[in-house]
């Protein structure tokens, strides 16, 4: 998406407490935040209805291999899926960034502002 990376961390009292990761993509990101505490993998699956393609992204629970959605989009299907599939990926990278409690209780700032931050 971007040559960005991001630092992904979970609040303690307002500060941050657990850093998760540094030095991350936002497509990475996003896989860890959908796996992170270990309740499964991530997982993008789509279904052609008529003229549009829908994604869905979530977790593919380890404990009985059932999915669960995070987030899902639907869009114009063209004649190229892996095209459709970066597409919906970013779309999903967006949310990530712009509103992280979708897919996980953490927080994710560019690693700059992270550092600026939390300078002592």
């Amino acid at each position: 998406m971007s040559d960005f990376t991001y630092t992904m961390f979970i609040d303690r009292c307002g500060q941050p407490g657990e850093i998760v990761a540094r030095g991350v993509t936002s497509s990475r990101a996003l896989v860890i935040a959908l796996e992170h505490g270990g309740a499964g993998k991530a997982e993008v699956v789509h279904k052609d209805v008529g003229r549009l393609r829908y994604f869905a992204i979530g977790r593919r629970l380890a404990e009985d291999g059932s999915f669960e959605c995070a987030r899902h989009i639907a869009m114009p299907r063209s004649d190229d899926l892996p095209l459709d599939t970066e597409l919906a990926m970013e779309a999903f990278e967006q949310v990530l960034l712009q509103h992280p409690h979708e897919f996980w209780d953490g927080r994710i700032v560019a690693d700059e502002a992270f550092a600026g931050r939390h300078v002592h």
